[in-house]
């Protein structure tokens, strides 16, 4: 079972901002938060994964580096601390050393490519987005409402059937993402949880994708940004005597 005694609610401070009035119009919200996250545009970290899925549950030890918009590395460590599995994607393509049965996977950076390793049912570049603090986009969405819940503001972005809602704070830290076909059918949801006071970046992440009963948990340490990562983070070559394996 996924351990929730990591997810403590932040206790609201005295001087914490509050929202007054009528929230925004939607398109000024979300540009409001949009400048609000235009850093930081790299980060490292260390994390803990506690997965609940049909296949593969369990506690994981990773080692993270993204850049925006798309590109990143996730490394999967064995308990004492070597590789067991190294994710990159970038530039839309994806690839996969799975070190314990020597594989190399490669095809498009799509949400089920990156399922492969970490399955939080997202495109790497919708990931990058909320590990950076930003707002994952909605391909073909627009700002259609925005709201008021107490001293928080929700942002609604409508493509087609699909919903998606922004939960942010008074000061504008993004608190919640739910993404819904229609307004009921929940695709998957992420809250963000103890913001760094440093960096101002979720410290503590829950995704849930109850389609596919999947929940992972992220706990997130050591993180460090704005500092450009190695030209050569983001690339993966096929080790001598690798299977390969194309995967559409």
């Amino acid at each position: 079972m996924i351990r929730r005694g990591f997810f403590l609610l932040l206790a609201a401070c005295a001087t914490a901002p509050v929202a007054k009035g009528p929230a925004p119009a939607p398109a000024a919200l979300y540009e409001q938060v949009r400048e609000a996250h235009e850093a930081p545009k790299t980060m490292t970290c260390d994390a803990k994964a506690f997965v609940q899925a049909p296949q593969n549950s369990g506690r994981y030890e990773l080692h993270v580096a993204v850049a925006r918009p798309d590109s990143i590395r996730i490394e999967a460590l064995t308990p004492v601390g070597d590789p067991a599995a190294v994710l990159v994607a970038t530039g839309g393509r994806f690839s996969l050393m799975d070190l314990r049965n020597n594989v190399f996977y490669r095809g498009p950076a799509t949400a089920q490519n990156l399922a492969r390793l970490l399955p939080v049912a997202l495109r790497p570049e919708e990931l990058v987005a909320v590990l950076t603090g930003g707002i994952p986009e909605l391909p073909g969405a627009q700002p259609k409402s925005s709201s008021r819940e107490g001293d928080r503001s929700v942002l609604t972005f409508e493509s087609g059937r699909t919903l998606q809602t922004v939960t942010v704070g008074a000061d504008l830290r993004v608190l919640q993402i739910r993404r819904t076909l229609g307004a009921d059918k929940l695709l998957w949801g992420i809250k963000l949880d103890q913001h760094d006071d440093a960096t101002g970046l979720a410290l503590l992440l829950q995704f849930d994708a109850p389609e596919v009963k999947t929940q992972v948990d992220l706990r997130l340490r050591n993180l460090a940004t704005g500092k450009e990562p190695p030209k050569t983070a983001f690339e993966l070559s096929v080790p001598n005597g690798s299977r390969v394996e194309e995967v559409r």
